[in-house]
């Protein structure tokens, strides 16, 4: 039987880590921690990377001078569970380019691009946490048709839950609740010419 270790001073990928091992470990933007086990994410399609820069350019151009937009930078969620959306949406004040973890209390919105085999994941497991962590809003990418992009926006409620506030595609403008700068063009967003 063949084992992979992430660092070889380490037990094989599976074995629960503390919080302080994990933080050990060298950076690793494609590595997330689930309940104290590593999690290595499937390296992305030129697709799936294709929407998030655009998405990331688009909400760059659109944000207000108090927030910063960047791409799967960690949160840490708890001592136990960290997470690397694909993009972000973070408050300036107090934001270190040369940290590599956040605080949730830091997130404005996380946007997940949903991956083929991490479905559940991206549709149901994350909102969970970002919720329960008190991210504002998610965005949720579909990216099943080819070239064409769908955005599920939700916000907060008052019960550590999301709220489904919007469904975009085709010509529409992403309408969100709470980040009406974010008026994402949809038949802009990547428009191949």
């Amino acid at each position: 039987m063949t084992t992979f270790a992430i660092a070889p001073s380490y037990e094989p990928i599976g074995r629960v880590l503390t919080a302080d091992e994990y933080d050990a470990l060298p950076e690793n933007a494609r590595r997330e921690l689930v309940d104290g086990v590593v999690h290595v994410m499937a390296t992305p399609t030129p697709w799936h990377q294709e929407v998030v820069d655009a998405v990331k350019a688009a909400l760059a151009r659109m944000a207000p001078r108090q927030f910063r937009v960047t791409r799967e930078i960690e949160i840490r969620l708890s001592d136990l569970a960290r997470r690397n959306p694909d993009v972000l949406v973070v408050r300036a004040d107090g934001f270190n380019r040369r940290v590599a973890s956040l605080r949730p209390e830091q997130v404005v919105l996380a946007v997940e691009v949903v991956s083929p085999g991490l479905e559940s994941t991206d549709r149901e497991v994350k909102p969970l946490q970002y919720a329960r962590a008190g991210i504002a809003h998610y965005w949720r990418i579909e990216t099943d048709t080819p070239y064409q992009v769908e955005i599920h926006t939700y916000r907060l409620d008052g019960e550590q839950r999301y709220a489904h506030t919007g469904t975009f595609a085709g010509e529409e403008h992403v309408a969100a609740p709470g980040l009406e700068w974010a008026a994402v063009n949809m038949a802009e967003l990547l428009d191949e010419d």
